[in-house]
């Protein structure tokens, strides 16, 4: 019998020597313990973020029950305000109360919503036998860091019995949220530099990459508490707007860069959409209006380079939990135009540099303006926001 390990190496080959990254041997062998998973609370997505099949890993199956937000690892959720990022960490700690748990929740900029997880707890004890939602309650450990220093003492130099014992869930809300008042965009702070007449090569940059020595560390921090807890690490990273390097403004993860990259196991991205509808359908006007995405784009350490339909999960937001909801014909998410060749209208029509200084250099062409523009927006045919 040639049996193979994770690696795909058969036994009697014991003498050949295989090189392999100290991350895939990482992610293998703490893919091969039975950690186990939490549930998110959409079966879909717990599915896509632990498939049955890892590919990744030949000869290694995992198990169709321990689908969800895995357990030793890190999980980051980014995406622009109002999508559900707090929703969906709320949903996973129901679960993972329920399943006799404890959750560690920081909140960093919004307090947590208490009277939402009561209701997704109380749905939860409807169907199944529970302890009393007050038992439930007391294994929920709740800290509040007001700042940046407030949240790198809490989890770098931690008081004596944090994170608890037994703790399977651990959620930042939000853990970019502090970073902005502490370090400006790079344009604001040279300003500020400037006028403090802070002109010294050495010290310029060093409060320039301070940023990133500071995302490091958390990061390892937070990696360092999932591998020695055995818990899922659930964060919420916002977004900003990037210009520079890109095809067009793009919303990005606030934090970002090779040791976060490197510290992140999966990443989940939502957004919300409008759905293609024909008006021949009948759908209800109450799923359609405010549907969600949520994509995996990174899982078991590795980015997904190619989005698949059973990666993209819509689902709507209920007063008492998410609730999936039948495809809504996201091909308008899922399929990217990237040659802009074919939308004359969206390029550039010059350079930055080149902007006319005075009124007599401008024309309707240079701004992209295309005759008949104007009757379309009188007619109604513009876009508009549900």
């Amino acid at each position: 019998m040639n049996n193979q390990d994770i690696f795909a190496l058969s036994v009697p080959e014991t003498h050949r020597v295989v090189s392999i990254s100290a991350s895939q041997s990482l992610h293998a062998s703490s893919a091969s313990a039975d950690a186990g998973a939490i549930s998110t609370g959409l079966p879909r997505l717990d599915e896509a973020i632990c498939p049955t099949s890892l590919d990744e890993f030949p000869g290694l199956i995992s198990d169709p029950s321990s689908t969800g937000l895995p357990r030793g690892q890190i999980t980051e959720v980014f995406g622009p305000p109002g999508v559900g990022k707090t929703s969906l960490a709320l949903s996973a700690a129901s679960n993972a109360l329920r399943d006799g748990g404890k959750v560690v929740w920081i909140d960093t900029c919004s307090p947590l919503p208490r009277l939402r997880l009561k209701k997704m707890l109380l749905k939860s004890m409807e169907s199944e036998e529970n302890p009393s939602l007050d038992d439930l309650a007391q294994n929920l450990i709740y800290f509040r860091a007001q700042s940046l220093p407030h949240l790198m003492a809490l989890l770098l130099r931690p008081p004596k019995g944090f994170p608890p014992e037994d703790t399977t869930l651990l959620v930042i809300d939000s853990v970019s949220g502090p970073f902005p008042s502490y370090f400006p965009n790079p344009a604001e702070l040279k300003s500020r530099l400037a006028q403090l007449k802070i002109t010294e090569k050495s010290q310029v940059q060093w409060l320039m990459s301070r940023r990133w020595d500071v995302t490091s560390d958390l990061a390892n921090q937070l990696v360092k508490l999932a591998t020695a807890h055995r818990m899922a690490v659930l964060l919420i990273n916002q977004t900003h707007t990037k210009i520079k390097g890109q095809p067009r403004a793009t919303l990005c993860p606030v934090l970002a860069g090779g040791s976060w990259e490197n510290s992140i196991y999966t990443r989940i991205a939502m957004y919300r959409d409008f759905p293609d509808i024909d008006d021949n359908d009948t759908v209800d006007t109450s799923i359609t209006r405010k549907p969600r995405f949520a994509e995996v784009m990174r899982r078991t350490g590795k980015a997904l380079t190619l989005r698949l339909d059973e990666n993209i999960i819509p689902f709507v937001i209920e007063s008492d939990g998410l609730s999936e909801i039948a495809s809504t014909q996201p091909s308008c998410t899922v399929t990217q135009k990237t040659d802009e060749a074919s939308n004359p209208a969206s390029q550039r029509k010059r350079k930055v540099d080149e902007i006319a200084d005075s009124q007599d250099e401008d024309s309707d062409e240079e701004f992209g303006w295309i005759e008949g523009d104007d009757a379309d927006l009188l007619g109604g045919n513009s876009h508009k926001d549900p």
